[in-house]
Formats: structure tokens, sequence, C-alpha cells
């Protein structure tokens, strides 16, 4: 399945480019919601989108009420983030987000998290 990972660390982002791609998943990388954007226009069969919060230029929040109110993806997207305020977290999934995801996690918590939303 082809995954797009969206986070502006790129340490984080090798993390988790190599756990997907150790799980068989093509990883489209994006740095911001804004490259975000692009890379859906580029690529219109991304499986799932995992989605960190805190980034420059559009942040992860951003990112999902620009999709709700412009439809650009339908599939699944996996928030990644320190955030653990309960009431950030029910403003990503009243924005779009299916699931969240806590950093730092493992290989194990990934697969479970994209099995959960891919899988239903």
């Amino acid at each position: 399945m082809k995954v797009l990972l969206v986070d502006d660390s790129n340490s984080i982002a090798m993390v988790v480019g190599q756990m997907l791609q150790d799980l068989g998943h093509e990883v489209v990388r994006a740095k911001d919601g804004k490259d975000a954007i692009a890379k859906v226009n580029e690529n219109s069969d991304i499986g799932v989108v995992l989605l960190d919060w805190n980034m420059p230029e559009m942040d992860g929040l951003e990112f999902l009420e620009y999709n709700q109110k412009n439809k650009i993806l339908s599939c699944p997207i996996i928030m990644m983030t320190t955030e653990n305020k309960p009431e950030k977290i029910v403003k990503a999934l009243q924005n779009g987000a299916s699931e969240y995801i806590m950093k730092p996690f493992t290989q194990d918590i990934l697969v479970s998290k994209i099995d959960t939303v891919v899988k239903g």
C-alpha cells in the first residue's frame, strides 16, 4: 500500500519511513501540509496518511481542515503526535483524522493502527 508520511522532522520521517518499508509499504514523504497537498495531487493511489501535528507552513490540523473542505483524500488519516491533551485529540478526530498515534511508537503499534483504519 502507498503511505503518505507527513512530518517536518527528517529523523522521524526516516525511522517511520523505514518501519513502513520493512512492512512492505511504498512511502511518499511530505515535509508539511502544503507539501502533502502537492503529493496527493501527484499520487491518486494513497492508501493511508500518517500526519504529524506540529509543522511549519501548514500543520496537521490545518491539513485536516483543508481536506474536509476540499475533499482531496478519502483514505484514512492517522495523526502522529506528542499532543496528549484530550481536547486536541478530539479536535483532530472531529476534523477528519481516523485515528491517532502517540510519538514515540513501535512498529507493532504502527501496524495495529494501520490495520485498525484500513480494515475497519
